[in-house]
């Protein structure tokens, strides 16, 4: 198993935002919850951190623009 840097979730948690705009956070934990157990459960920690982080991101962020495409 290998760790993310404190870089690398926040790296992760932008990419989210990005795609998902303030829907982030839900989608961070929709993942945490699809991991499967045993082989996936040590990413549940990863995707619940990276929801914080996007929570965290949009607070100090105000709104976040969503690319139309």
């Amino acid at each position: 198993m290998s760790r993310l840097t404190a870089h690398e979730l926040e790296l992760s948690a932008r990419v989210l935002l990005r795609r998902h705009g303030p829907a982030a956070p839900e989608e961070a934990r929709r993942q945490a919850e699809a991991c499967a157990p045993g082989r996936e459960r040590h990413w549940v920690g990863t995707w619940l951190v990276i929801a914080e982080l996007c929570e965290e991101l949009l607070a100090s962020a105000g709104p976040v623009t969503h690319p139309a495409g």
